[in-house]
């Protein structure tokens, strides 16, 4: 069919031909940045889930918390954390009492890359939650 396309004389062949190409290339575009955010989000779960692994065995967001987060941050790439809790036990330390909630979310902002001069931002966000581990007097 290409070669039909490409033996014509007229040149829609060459114009169609082109146009394939183009969409075929973006197509690929696509496909890269859809890889390209999976294996970011996967990066992120593994974050989020080692983050609120400290905090539930400390059972708190202290010096544990900070300690892990610096060493991923170095590790992997910056990102944003927000850390809370349902209820704290001590909200000067914030200690969370056995049993209770605990929630960490990792989000990174990133960007659409292939578009030329277009940048589209985009904000991948996972939220991980567990129960404290720690028995507070």
């Amino acid at each position: 069919m290409i070669k039909n396309c490409l033996k014509r004389k007229k040149g829609e062949g060459y114009v169609d031909v082109c146009v394939g190409v183009i969409v075929f290339v973006m197509v690929i575009v696509i496909a890269i940045n859809i890889f390209s955010f999976i294996t970011l989000r996967i990066e992120m779960d593994q974050i989020a889930d080692e983050l609120l692994e400290a905090a539930t065995y400390s059972g708190c967001f202290g010096e544990d918390f900070s300690d892990r987060n610096d060493e991923l941050k170095e590790e992997y790439y910056e990102y944003d954390v927000v850390c809370g809790a349902d209820e704290f036990f001590n909200s000067t330390y914030r200690r969370v009492q056995l049993g209770h909630t605990m929630s960490v979310t990792v989000s990174v902002e990133t960007t659409v890359k292939g578009l030329g001069v277009f940048e589209i931002p985009v904000t991948l966000t996972v939220t991980r939650s567990g129960l404290s581990q720690k028995y507070w007097k």
